[in-house]
């Protein structure tokens, strides 16, 4: 008799994560990549068994515990994991990638599709848990889109870098940079150049071509998905009913004014709410299996000083590791005694 196999381990819940790393941690046992690797490749194995088509997966952690300068962000660097991602599938015209990601550079994101789709006739996406800004315009590109109950996109309303005088960076939304010269032009024009010093700050703070970057930026995003869109999720739809539709969808997703922070969750069922997209919610098994994989990639990079994967079933598993060395402090000097 040949042996039974015995059913896999499956983590439907954070607890059971917890309660399978616990005892390796506290046994003192090394934790080795592979053998976590091993728990996400049986799950991606199913979802693939499941949806018919091979498995890309681009995660990122940024859910917690990310330090300033985490190497999270969609960049020019991940065209180099796309590449080995599509190079491994040889056999299909059509793939799943599975994203989680909290967004980054547009000019990466549209390199990323063309890689995609210069190998593939279908892209279809599927979100476990978040994909927001550049990661929901990549998502946009999709043929379709499938989320986890639980999972959400957000505005693709693009954020500008801004140098503080500490020397860091912080990210402000373009639009609202934009919202607040018109508001203190709009002032100006009522009230006269008297209130020009309460602005004259805001002025000082932000540059003149700063502003036509903001447009720029604007409008390159609606651009981006609005030809994806186009060319892509609606590739068989013709004629002004679809200009209308495209042009709603760009509008909704990039509406600062609308959705007021660059980190509006819009959960499936604002998805669904009347802008026509080819969104689906998980059911069933693959609800399940998206939240695994979901709790393995999280669980993952909690563990290790990983912050970005790319893998598949295909022989393709590597990322990107980032540690914050902190510098060791130095005893207090004991003044010598008189």
């Amino acid at each position: 008799m040949e042996p039974t196999q015995q059913p896999r381990k499956r983590f439907k819940t954070t607890q059971d994560w917890n309660d399978y790393l616990g005892p390796l941690l506290q046994s003192g046992t090394p934790i080795k990549g592979a053998q976590l690797f091993d728990l996400r490749k049986v799950c991606y194995a199913e979802i693939e068994a499941l949806r018919g088509r091979p498995l890309l997966v681009y995660a990122t952690k940024f859910l917690e515990g990310t330090f300033p300068g985490t190497p999270n962000q969609i960049d020019l660097p991940d065209i180099d994991g796309f590449t080995d991602l599509i190079n491994s599938v040889s056999d299909s015209d059509s793939v799943d990638v599975l994203l989680h990601s909290p967004g980054g550079r547009p000019d990466a994101t549209e390199r990323i599709v063309e890689i995609l789709r210069n190998k593939f006739k279908e892209v279809h996406f599927l979100i476990p848990h978040s994909a927001y800004s550049a990661a929901t315009m990549l998502a946009l590109s999709g043929n379709t889109i499938t989320l986890h109950p639980s999972a959400t996109l957000g505005p693709i309303d693009p954020q500008l870098g801004i140098p503080t005088k500490e020397g860091a960076v912080r990210f402000t939304p373009a639009k609202s940079i934009l919202n607040g010269f018109a508001k203190a032009k709009a002032i100006l024009k009522k009230e006269g150049p008297e209130s020009l010093p309460a602005y004259i700050p805001l002025i000082e703070k932000y540059s003149l071509d700063l502003l036509e970057q903001c447009e720029d930026s604007e409008k390159l995003s609606k651009d981006l998905v609005s030809s994806w869109l186009k060319q892509y999720m609606f590739g068989n739809e013709r004629g002004a009913p679809l200009t209308r539709k495209v042009k709603k969808i760009a509008k909704f997703f990039s509406d600062y004014d609308t959705h007021h922070i660059h980190s509006r969750s819009l959960t499936p069922a604002k998805l669904q709410n009347g802008l026509g997209l080819k969104v689906e919610i998980a059911e069933n098994q693959l609800r399940d299996l998206l939240w695994e994989a979901h709790i393995l990639l999280n669980g993952f990079f909690n563990a290790s000083p990983f912050v970005k994967l790319y893998e598949s079933t295909h022989g393709v598993s590597w990322g990107k590791q980032f540690q914050i060395m902190l510098a060791p402090q130095q005893a207090p000097q004991q003044r010598p005694k008189q």
